[in-house]
């Protein structure tokens, strides 16, 4: 184990803590930012007021993201206090190109929104020119980095060298019309690309915001933007944006009611936060206990102390140890301190890789 520094007999925090110490607070970790994108009149603005249920303020709201395993812990733990996962939602703004594609640099997931509703809707060519669009903003800022770094690598400089390499490589997929996430790329020369802010490297989510009569499949136009997703790799949603905005102004029940008039089972904000965390490469982990049962978003396979900075920046610096279970564990026990009574918490250390659904309790030292 790392040493730490801290006194012989160490301050152990819990995973809810607000602080570590007196002091100034750490700043607090930001939230999974997620970009509402798309051509014009595709109903942008219509789904972020059904994602924020009409709590947005000027284009920005926080979303709970829905999770029947929050509910579980919280029936079992009965905790004061119950906190959904949220990511920042924002609204695509008008603008020029520029002010759109900037928009659009600043997000972790675009979520890119198709009209499949409406006469004649054409989702894939209305698609297809916006993310020329972002095309085009990316082949500038290679050919600029590109005439930079070509420089060095004249003169010599390796990394430079190699660097040019992949700007060269990236400048031609481009040319083609083709967006950086299609490339394959090795973990080195993705962060080199990175250092343009390419906005067509992000992940991206394919909405069809679909004409309610079409729904739950949304028909051929909600098909043909499914096809479109899944040539670059990318997740896919069906849904009618407008009948969102009109379920989420109706109680749990009602909503019930009326999703299964339209053959649909789940929200569609469960849907499209599944998509987000597939297509962000993100996980769910839990801290439950009398205080608070809470959800948190993490990378996909981080290690335990980055997974612990989620919930306060100094805990990935002060990380001790982690005791992890598994929901369906702590459900049937009721407590963390039940399980570690009868010896069945896991105790990891700053190696292991948090697994989604796991539920963990981190000791962390001043």
């Amino acid at each position: 184990m790392r040493s730490l520094r801290c006194s012989p007999a160490p301050s152990i925090r819990a995973a809810w803590a607000p602080n570590l110490s007196a002091g100034p607070p750490a700043a607090a970790p930001l939230p999974v930012n997620v970009a509402i994108v798309g051509p014009a009149g595709a109903g942008k603005t219509t789904l972020f007021n059904a994602m924020t249920a009409g709590r947005g303020a000027d284009g920005v709201g926080m979303v709970d993201i829905p999770d029947q395993r929050l509910a579980r812990l919280a029936d079992a733990v009965h905790p004061a206090k119950t906190t959904p996962a949220q990511v920042r939602v924002e609204d695509s703004p008008p603008g020029s190109r520029a002010q759109r594609v900037a928009f659009a640099r600043q997000a972790d997931v675009l979520l890119k929104v198709a009209r499949a509703f409406g006469p004649d809707p054409n989702p894939v060519v209305e698609l297809e020119e916006f993310a020329l669009d972002l095309v085009l903003a990316d082949l500038a800022s290679v050919e600029k980095r590109l005439e930079v770094v070509g420089k060095e690598a004249r003169a010599g400089k390796k990394d430079a060298v190699e660097e040019a390499e992949v700007l060269a490589a990236a400048k031609e997929h481009l040319d083609a019309g083709r967006q950086l996430r299609t490339m394959t790329l090795e973990p080195d020369q993705r962060a080199m690309l990175l250092n343009i802010f390419p906005v067509t490297l992000k992940p991206e989510v394919y909405l069809a915001n679909a004409a309610e009569e079409l729904l739950p499949s949304g028909g051929d136009p909600a098909t043909k933007v499914k096809g479109l997703a899944d040539a670059e790799g990318a997740p896919s949603v069906a849904l009618s944006a407008r009948l969102e905005a009109e379920l989420a102004e109706l109680d749990p029940s009602e909503q019930a009611e009326m999703r299964a008039g339209y053959g649909i089972d789940e929200s569609g904000l469960g849907r499209i936060a599944r998509a987000v965390w597939e297509a962000g490469g993100l996980i769910t982990y839990f801290t439950a206990g009398e205080p608070e049962v809470r959800a948190w978003p993490c990378e996909r396979d981080a290690p335990a102390p980055i997974a612990a900075s989620k919930i306060h920046t100094d805990f990935e610096k002060h990380f001790i140890r982690a005791e992890v279970t598994s929901v369906d564990e702590l459900v049937a026990a009721g407590s963390m301190e039940a399980l570690r009574a009868a010896g069945k918490l896991r105790i990891e250390g700053r190696d292991y890789r948090v697994k989604d659904g796991d539920v963990i309790f981190f000791r962390i030292g001043r």
